[in-house]
Order: structure tokens, then C-alpha cells, then sequence
């Protein structure tokens, strides 16, 4: 048969999928189609997707049914586009229906990315029009030109599947953001299937490695109880808020049977929400036979404390974000979120659900049928809210998701007029325990600016204390003038200056301190609020949005006993004191609802929330890219960290890695995944605009002087390595012009 540029196909022709494997072997795209359908059909068949996600599986290489893809296995051909062959046939076969839609956008994707159906619409019927030469994804010659080639692809697809029927398909959401979710969804089974398929031909042990599915809710229910039953019995706590402990987590538990959806958790700090949670999470899986737990915590810092509380109860839980220093046995379990219980960040988790990419991607469809406990709920950018919370509403109403948004300090998301917001509260008359449970006296110094010097000193004669601050001037300021004033040994600070493996020893060393009642003064920035499981007599707090106020007096006296005390004050600085225009409208509506008021009563950060969110609305760019259905665009503006960043492995000499010779190896071979799992421990996310007057940026490997994008690692310059010091972390000269809140 002729292919349309002269070569005539032969109908005995093997049309091969891959290059030969390891051992020789190579795949046909019949043996490929299959083993992707079935593994895309059983990905969707979780979340009602089991028919387009089987379709999408048996037709995503169709264009591999072409003499230009054999040649390009052969050797003899660049720059081919298989993916478009597959979406020309489904318009072919569908002529534009929009159950097919989904489909083909996720077919077309599987390699480059998501793009719209509306934007390609032209390149597939293009094929069919001999005046015009159709384009492949990235500017690739597709795999299928014309008319001619379609149908010798068809022949030989029909050959191989000869009972094949295109099957009925559902419309998707019609909202464009639900709509858009839903070919995330379809497209996540789809190249997870690719994916899972591939590495099977390559290895037929893969899925040894990248799928753990022994989930055992009601073991691990028996481990929770025996490590709770020992933290009560070791609790110096006092016996009122030991019985709100015992309060929270009993509902918990109970809250736990009751059916699948959205749920709150409002409960002061200190009452156990970490074990609480994990109670519901655990009663809500054996309820409901979901198939795993996902912690979203918003900073490093709660992800690494989660961490550890959690290890101690469920065995190989998958800690997943920026940072992770994942073993190589856990890579594929990462990528697929294919692991009993996950911890990740929110950044990593609600970046995911919007993004364009097949790597990204490649997991969201393990998140339906699991229960997600979004910790810190108060830490989602409001600009962001809105797409935000309705993608939750989704995945809780139609991919039968269980989420919880847990906090002491709700925000009231109904007070968005564009959103729906109606979850069930886990806790209903947690005002009664906020105002029994309060431990500290506000003192609000709010009627002129205090210096920085002021609050050091107020500190030197305190032996339990701790100011946090907004900016890492600030912070530093503290504790130079602290250490000055001081034995160097009772003062610690504690940024995101601080590699995790710093940050890690510096908090445990801050915690034997107080354990052991020695004076200990610690100066930080707003990455020990959260979660952080801190406890001392007294805190200042810079004027800050309210709920980093209520989340740094969760640090002060968290046991009860005498009432402990938090100082709210304006730090004197002639420049601009807060990180970012958002955080300092929020301080400013703190201001505006007139302190002294109680930071304990419900209704006030009811009122805090009703103030600041009034008239908000998501950022205009973001509702633009949405209503343009443009997936790129909505992955350029989805961003809950606007400055990613440099990453800059940094000399920490208490790691448990080698910083020279994780240097040397970068230096010599370039940057690589391994390596950069390798050197998490002591990777620092710097901001600094002059980092490259102290640092070498670091390119791939294998891409030297090449390389036209930066890698974004770093390795300081020998001569500045000093830069990094066990008192202040990383700290670059001049480095002010750019400030973050962490």
C-alpha cells in the first residue's frame, strides 16, 4: 500500500513501539497499545474514567503505525511527532465530539505537555487537506501527513485490534476548570500507563519498586492507639488540656465513619491535631476502603517534623518534596504517588493539579479514592483561593477524595463571593474549647514602632523566650545584638537561611534546652510557627497577618499551667517591614479591627478573614489563562511560591553527606537527579539577586558550555564557602535587596 510519499507498505509489515530492550527483545506497538490500555483502564476505573482512559491508552501511539516512525527506530529519521497520528485518528473517527475532546488532548500531550483541543484543531484536520502541510508538537514532522498515511495506519491498527469499536464517551464538566481537571486526570492515567508499561518491557520487576499497596488501616489504627497511650502517659501537660486532647482526637476518630467529602478541623494549637488527624484518616479508610493518606503540609520544616512522628507509627511513609532526600528505591513511588502514605508539600501538591506536564501529572489520579490532610490550611495565597478551593470541590465530589483542611485559625473561605464553600467541621463547638484552653496574655504594643535592639534586650534577661520576625534582617539583627548580649550558646536562630540538615540539629537542640530548663533565646522568621512542636514562657511577635500571631502563641506555653506571654509589636525599620504587598495588607486589617481584642475568640478570625477577603479575587492572569483553557499559561500563573529560587548546596559540616565530595562530583560531571537527592540534606533556597558574585551555577550534565537554561544549582566559589556559617546559615553580603518571609 502506498504511504503517500511514494513508499509502498508492506500489509505484512511488524510495526515495532520501541528500540530492542536490555535483552534484546523489541515490543510491537500491538504488544505496547495493549499493555497500555489495560493499566490506563485500571488507573481510570477508580474514578470513572475507565473507558476514555482505556481508549486513550490503545490509541495514544497510533502514529507509530507510520514508515517515518520505523525509520526514526531504525536510525535513519529525526525530528518525528508520533503523538499527533493518534489525535488525527480520534478526530477522524469522533469529528470533534466533546467526550473526545479530553481524550485527545491527553493522547497529544503524553510527551510534549497538555495543550487545548481548540488550539490544535487546524494541525489535525490539516491531514485531510492536500493544500496544507500539517505540524507536530515542538515543531516536529508528524508521524502522519496526509489522508493516505491515516488510512495505511488504520489498516494496520485494525489488523492488530480487529474487534476494536470506538466506545461511547462521556461529555467532561462543562466550567472550563473542572473541565481542565478532568483531562489532567484522564491524561495522568494515561502516562502513568505509558510510563508503568515502558519500564515493565525494560524490567519486568518495576512495579516491585514503584507500587506498595500493603495498607493496612486497621493495624495501623492499633499502632496509633499504643504510641498515643504512651504520649499521654509521658505528658507533663495539665489535666484540662490532656482532656481536650483526648476530646479532639476521640471525635476524630468517630468523624472518621462518616461518608466521604469535605471536612474542617478548627482546634486551638497544642490539642494533638497531628495524631487527631491521622485518626480520621485512618477510620475513614477502613470505612470507606480508600486507597491512601496524603499529609500536605505548606513549609520543609512541618514536612520534616510530620515526618518523624508519623515513622514512628506507620512503616515507609514517602516524604516527597524539593527537598527529599528520597532513597533510589523510592523514586518511582514518588513519581506515582503510588505509596500507602505520602507527606508532601502544598506546593508540590496543588502545583500538580494544574500543571501542563506528564511528570507532574502522572500522579493525580492516585490522588482520588484517598484522604488528603491539608495541615496550616490558613497558608493558601489568596490570589490563588478561589481555582484552588473549587479543584478541591472536584476532587472531593467527583473523584471521591476525602480532604480536611486543618488549622487553628479557619479561614472563612464562604466569605469569597466567587466560591462555594460548605464542609462539614469536625470539631462544631470548638469556641468552647478555644476560650478554656487560653494559655497566653496578648500584650499589644502597637502605638509606636519598637527598634529591634529593644526586643534583643528585653530577651537577654529572659531564659525561655522567642521573637519571631518577618523579614531575615530582622532576624539577624536579633541575634547579633542578642549574642552580644548573652553566652553565644543560649541563642539560636532558626530561618530558612539554614540548610534542613541544620535546621533539623539547631530545633533539636533547642528542644533539649527547654526540656532541661537551660536558658534558650531563639530569634526566627515565620518557618517555626507552623507545627513547629516548640514550647516556651515567652514570645514576641511582629505585627504579622492574625494568623501567623495565633500560630506563633501556639509556641508559647503550649502545656498550660501559668499563663504565658506574647508581645505584638512594629518593628522600627524606615524601609518596607513586611515581605510582600499581601502580607502587609493583612497586618494592616489586624490594625484596622482595633487591639487590644482576644486572639482565642472564634468569631474575631471570623470577622479577620470576612475583612480581608472582602472583594478579593483570584489573580486576573490566572482567570484569564482558565477561561482561555490555555494548560501552559495556567502552569505559568498557578504558582503558591511566586521566586522558586536558586537552590545552593551549602558547606554544612554536621550533615551526614559530604559536602566536598558532593561538590567535586557536581563540578566534574554536572548536576544530576542523584546528586541532587544526595545533597538535599544541605540545600539552601536562596533569593539573593547578587548570588552569582559569590556562586557558580552548576549546568546538567552532560551539557557544559552548551547549556542554554540554567540549571538553578549552585556550589559556592572556594574562596566564599565561609558565606555559610553554623551561627547564621547562608549569608551574602548586601544580599537585603531581596527579602523573604521565610
Amino acid at each position: 500500500m502506498p504511504n503517500g510519499t511514494g513508499v509502498i507498505m508492506d500489509d505484512d509489515m511488524i510495526y515495532y513501539a520501541k528500540s530492542p530492550n536490555s535483552q534484546g527483545y523489541q515490543q510491537t506497538v500491538k504488544e505496547h497499545l495493549q499493555a497500555v490500555a489495560e493499566f490506563a483502564r485500571k488507573f481510570g476505573a477508580a474514578i470513572g474514567l475507565d473507558t476514555a482512559a482505556e481508549l486513550a491508552g490503545q490509541t495514544h501511539d497510533f502514529g507509530k503505525y507510520s514508515q517515518a516512525f520505523q525509520e526514526v527506530l531504525r536510525g535513519t529519521r529525526i525530528g518525528v511527532d508520533h503523538a499527533m497520528g493518534g489525535v488525527c485518528y480520534l478526530e477522524a473517527v469522533y469529528r470533534g465530539s466533546v467526550g473526545a475532546r479530553p481524550v485527545i488532548e491527553a493522547v497529544n500531550g503524553h510527551h510534549n505537555g497538555l495543550v487545548a483541543y481548540d488550539e490544535i484543531r487546524s494541525e489535525l484536520h490539516a491531514v485531510a487537506d492536500p493544500r496544507k502541510r500539517p505540524c507536530g508538537n515542538g515543531g516536529k514532522m508528524p508521524a502522519i501527513e496526509d489522508t493516505e498515511q491515516l488510512q495505511a495506519a488504520n489498516a494496520a491498527f485494525r489488523k492488530d485490534f480487529p474487534s476494536f469499536k470506538p466506545p461511547m464517551l462521556s461529555a467532561p464538566p462543562i466550567a472550563e476548570l473542572e473541565s481542565m481537571l478532568y483531562t489532567r486526570m484522564l491524561f495522568s492515567c494515561l502516562v502513568d500507563a505509558d510510563y508503568t508499561a515502558s519500564a515493565l518491557n525494560d524490567d519486568s520487576t518495576y512495579l516491585d519498586r514503584a507500587e506498595n499497596s500493603s495498607f493496612d488501616p486497621q493495624a495501623l489504627l492499633k499502632k496509633l492507639t499504643e504510641y498515643r497511650d504512651g504520649i499521654r502517659q509521658s505528658s507533663t501537660a495539665d489535666r484540662t488540656l490532656n482532656t481536650y486532647r483526648d476530646r479532639v482526637f476521640e471525635q476524630c476518630g468517630k468523624m472518621g465513619n462518616e461518608p466521604e467529602g469535605l471536612y474542617t478541623l478548627t482546634a486551638p494549637t497544642g490539642t494533638g491535631k497531628t495524631l487527631a488527624l491521622l485518626h480520621f484518616a485512618l477510620r475513614h479508610c477502613q470505612e470507606h476502603g480508600k486507597q491512601r493518606i496524603i499529609v500536605v503540609l505548606p513549609f520543609l520544616t512541618l514536612a520534616e517534623q510530620s515526618a518523624e512522628v508519623y515513622s514512628k507509627i506507620i512503616p515507609n511513609v514517602l516524604i516527597d518534596h524539593s527537598q527529599s532526600d528520597l532513597p533510589e528505591d523510592a523514586w518511582e513511588l514518588a513519581a506515582r504517588w503510588s505509596a500507602p502514605v505520602i507527606i508532601t508539600t502544598s506546593v508540590r501538591f496543588f502545583e500538580s493539579l494544574f500543571s501542563d506536564r506528564p511528570a507532574a501529572c502522572r500522579k493525580l489520579h492516585n490522588i482520588a479514592n484517598s484522604v488528603v490532610l491539608f495541615d496550616e490550611a490558613q497558608s493558601l495565597p489568596a490570589d490563588l483561593t478561589s481555582v484552588t478551593l473549587r479543584a478541591v470541590n472536584e476532587l472531593c465530589g467527583r473523584y471521591h477524595t476525602t480532604m480536611v483542611f486543618s488549622t487553628a485559625t479557619q479561614p472563612d473561605f464562604s466569605a469569597r463571593k466567587d466560591l462555594t464553600w460548605r464542609p462539614r467541621e469536625i470539631l462544631p463547638e470548638s469556641g468552647e474549647m478555644f476560650r478554656a484552653l487560653q494559655r497566653v496574655k496578648v500584650d499589644w504594643r502597637l502605638g509606636e514602632d519598637t527598634p529591634l535592639e529593644t526586643i534583643a534586650e528585653e530577651m537577654s534577661g529572659q531564659d525561655s523566650v522567642c521573637a519571631i520576625v518577618n523579614l531575615r534582617r530582622h532576624a539577624r539583627q536579633i541575634a547579633g545584638r542578642l549574642s552580644e548580649l548573652c553566652p553565644k550558646d543560649t541563642v539560636f536562630y532558626l530561618t530558612t537561611d539554614l540548610c534542613p540538615a541544620h535546621r533539623s540539629k539547631q530545633i533539636k537542640r533547642i528542644r533539649e534546652r527547654l526540656k532541661s530548663k537551660l536558658p534558650c533565646r531563639v530569634v526566627a522568621t515565620q518557618c517555626i510557627e507552623a507545627g513547629v512542636d516548640l514550647d516556651f514562657r515567652t514570645m514576641y511577635r511582629a505585627l504579622a497577618p492574625l494568623d501567623a500571631i495565633i500560630q506563633a502563641a501556639g509556641r508559647c506555653n503550649r502545656n498550660g499551667g501559668a499563663m504565658g506571654r506574647v508581645t505584638v509589636f512594629c518593628p522600627a525599620d524606615p524601609r518596607m517591614p513586611y515581605p510582600d504587598q499581601w502580607y502587609s495588607n493583612a497586618a494592616v486589617t489586624v490594625q484596622e479591627m482595633g487591639p487590644p481584642f482576644s486572639i482565642h475568640d472564634p468569631e474575631n478570625v471570623r470577622e479577620y478573614y470576612r475583612r480581608l477577603f472582602h472583594g478579593k479575587k483570584d489573580k486576573q492572569k490566572l482567570r484569564a489563562a482558565i477561561d482561555s483553557r490555555s494548560f501552559a499559561q495556567i502552569a505559568a500563573e498557578y504558582r503558591l511560591i511566586d521566586n522558586a529560587g536558586a537552590q545552593v548546596i551549602v558547606p554544612y559540616s554536621g550533615a551526614d553527606v559530604s559536602y566536598a565530595s558532593i561538590a567535586k562530583r557536581m563540578r566534574d560531571e554536572g548536576v544530576t537527579h542523584a546528586l541532587l537527592k544526595e545533597a538535599a540534606p544541605i540545600t539552601v533556597t536562596c533569593f539573593a539577586k547578587n548570588l552569582k558574585i559569590y556562586a557558580e551555577e552548576i549546568p546538567f550534565a552532560g551539557h557544559g558550555k552548551t547549556q542554554t537554561v540554567g540549571s538553578g544549582v549552585f556550589l559556592l566559589c572556594p574562596q566564599y564557602t565561609d558565606l555559610y556559617s553554623d551561627e547564621l546559615g547562608l549569608h551574602l553580603p548586601q544580599e537585603e535587596s531581596f527579602e523573604s518571609i521565610f
